[in-house]
């Protein structure tokens, strides 16, 4: 049996050999790739910090470590390095506001624009709209959705939009002179739940009627977005995750597993349209989304269960969301500075002498309102949109960028991400002085229709967001409606059915402290609270 030791010996040798090589392989690669992305690649002659050069690592550290830093960091690293800096190795990010609609081309653009893969599967659904990376098909989809989002269909969708609002007034009256707070933050977030839901296909969960406004599919959507950044590093967790049974995902990441749920719930609502169980539709005066989809020109291929249901996720949870966290924000700065609310209650009963007359105004009367549209503006300036990176990619051309300040010129490769963030621009003191203060001011006269060049929190270009329209038709009946009807103790009218004060609530509960792909406010905050009070 001795002779057999030998051989085993030599086993492990080679063992140990070929683990040794593929070491030294390895860090070769590590090595050349290093210098490559340092001091020969394309993106070498671009200033910003070796490390950002390096490696993902240096945003994971940000973003990760330091939870949704990184967008904060990044204006900090356009101090040091100027207008244009590279903040990961094959990313660029500019920070001139005059350069937003290049990088953002229309679809009349002669360029593409496609978006950066590694920033699209971090949400987990590949196949909606907002993740689609390539220019044609991304338009292709686009188009279909398109229609059911203009201006003239959102009007046609009033009459339910006012609805929901009649139950909103109606709900906030119980809670005067009550022990009980109103979170408006799930008030606002309800509504645009009831509203987006019912417009999608043609069902409502009654989330306003329920008795804390049924915060569930906020919640879920919160918190799918607080762990994007941990997708966006480490995307397979999430296939992983798709792949286990839910009672699984529960036991070992509840958060995930409730973002997941919506998923299945949209998909249910997609199974019911597509085999004819969901006619409620009919009854309607204005289109359903994916009711028309299904029987629009798509392919075959683009109307499965599966991408439809990826799109109405997506569609749902934007307009839980963002609608909703404007709203708050102007909420809390309405009842923070007395004096800009009752320069808007005055407008509003200068349209509407009696609140009984609300219902009768159409929604382009209440658009025309020019103080109001300066305060939703400065609400969506404040609010930012999404706070994360938009990146773009033109696959084909190079773009040249020009340093106003000293005329140097840098030629961007094609194929590279180039990416904005509207915090950024919605920051700079240049275009918008004071630009942590709620100025609706700014927006009114010529020089408020010079600014509207710098609000980018819907984005811009073919790929700027889908419900615009839905999303500024609720803001203005909302707004009017609201501040129709209430007051505040410094900002009140003979008619008003009541005022609010705000609860527990700072400026820490709007201000952004962090990036979760939207705008995060101080850590354990509790939304915008309010009490309601007879006057």
């Amino acid at each position: 049996m001795d002779h057999i030791f030998p051989v085993l010996g030599n086993e492990a040798g080679r063992s140990m050999d070929s683990f040794i090589a593929i070491l030294a392989l390895f860090a070769i690669y590590v090595f050349y790739t290093a210098i490559y992305r340092l001091y020969f690649g394309p993106l070498s002659h671009i200033p910003g910090p070796r490390l950002a050069a390096l490696s993902r690592l240096y945003e994971a550290y940000y973003d990760v470590w330091l939870n949704g830093q990184y967008t904060l960091k990044i204006m900090d690293l356009h101090k040091t390095y100027g207008p244009i800096v590279r903040v990961a190795p094959r990313e660029l990010h500019i920070s001139d506001p005059d350069f937003y609609d290049t990088i953002y081309a229309s679809s009349a653009a002669p360029r593409r624009t496609d978006k950066d893969p590694y920033y699209t599967k971090f949400i987990g659904l590949d196949l909606c709209v907002f993740s689609t990376i390539h220019h044609d098909l991304h338009r292709q989809r686009r188009s279909a959705l398109n229609p059911y989002f203009s201006m003239a269909n959102v009007r046609r969708l009033q009459p339910v939009i006012q609805e929901r609002l009649r139950v909103m007034l109606r709900r906030m009256g119980e809670f005067k002179d009550t022990d009980h707070v109103l979170n408006v933050s799930c008030l606002f977030s309800a509504l645009g739940n009831d509203v987006v839901n019912i417009y999608s296909f043609a069902r409502c969960d009654y989330r306003l009627e329920s008795p804390n406004f049924d915060p569930s599919s906020r919640d879920a959507a919160l918190v799918g977005l607080h762990s994007i950044h941990i997708m966006k590093h480490v995307p397979w967790v999430h296939s992983v995750m798709k792949a286990l049974p839910m009672s699984v995902v529960q036991r070992i990441q509840p958060a995930l597993a409730s973002f997941l749920a919506e998923h299945e719930t949209a998909k249910a609502q997609v199974q019911r349209i597509k085999a004819g169980k969901n006619d409620e539709w009919r009854s309607k005066d204005h289109p359903t989304i994916f009711h028309a989809i299904l029987d629009s020109k798509l392919p075959p291929q683009e109307k499965t269960v599966e991408r439809l249901a990826e799109d109405a996720q997506v569609v749902v949870m934007a307009g839980t969301l963002t609608t909703a966290s404007t709203l708050e924000l102007i909420t809390f700065w309405l009842l923070r500075q007395p004096e800009t609310l009752r320069k808007l209650k005055d407008e509003l009963r200068t349209m509407v002498p009696s609140v009984d007359d609300i219902d009768k105004t159409p929604l382009a009367t209440i658009e025309s309102l020019p103080y109001l549209t300066a305060v939703i503006k400065e609400g969506l300036r404040l609010g930012y949109g999404l706070s994360t990176r938009s990146q773009r990619i033109d696959p084909e051309k190079p773009i040249l960028f020009t340093d106003r300040t000293n005329g140097k010129e840098w030629v961007i490769p094609p194929k590279t991400s180039v990416s904005m963030t509207s915090v950024q621009v919605h920051c700079n003191e240049d275009i918008f002085p004071e630009s942590r203060k709620f100025v609706a001011e700014r927006w009114l006269g010529e020089e408020g229709k010079r600014l509207d060049k710098y609000l980018t929190a819907f984005s811009k270009g073919s790929r700027n967001c889908l419900g615009i329209n839905l999303a500024y038709g609720e803001l203005y009946l909302t707004l009017a409606y609201l501040w129709r009807n209430w007051g505040s103790r410094k900002a009140t009218f003979g008619d008003d059915v009541g005022i609010l004060e705000l609860f527990e609530t700072t400026v820490r509960d709007v201000e952004m402290e962090a990036d979760h792909f939207i705008p995060t406010p101080q850590k354990g905050s509790k939304g915008i609270r309010v009490k309601a009070f007879a006057k």
